[in-house]
């Protein structure tokens, strides 16, 4: 079992979106005292997946905000994922089915005034 792993195993549990712990409770958790860098440096609690904590968190699918190391509090907000479907870009559902055969048209101003561009609706 990795260290920070019960972290991990605490957030997947959780049914709120965001959970405030202090410093205390993350120990309770761990079993252990978390190092004095998590006490004095905020990039101990940065959600950067290159340290062992933070992927702990990460693969679980939340990530810390709201960081006060003087009260020693931290937020864990569960990150939501983007819902698979059409993609937002247009042409991306449309590649491959769209053929311009004469590019000049959508470059080339006609001299044509559309009704809109005139000022009638």
């Amino acid at each position: 079992m990795a260290k920070y792993s019960p972290i991990s195993e605490f957030l997947v549990d959780q049914t709120a979106d965001r959970i405030r712990l202090d410093f205390t409770a993350v120990e309770r958790l761990l079993g252990v005292s978390l190092p004095r860098s998590a006490d004095e440096y905020q990039a101990w609690w940065a959600n950067d997946a290159s340290h062992s904590q933070a992927k702990a968190w990460l693969d679980a699918g939340w990530r810390t905000e709201n960081l006060d190391l003087s009260r020693r509090t931290v937020e864990f907000v569960r990150v939501r994922q983007k819902k698979q479907g059409l993609p937002s870009d247009p042409w991306g559902a449309l590649g491959g089915t769209v053929t311009v055969r004469d590019e000049t048209a959508l470059v080339t101003p006609t001299g044509e005034r559309w009704e809109a561009e005139a000022g009638k609706s």
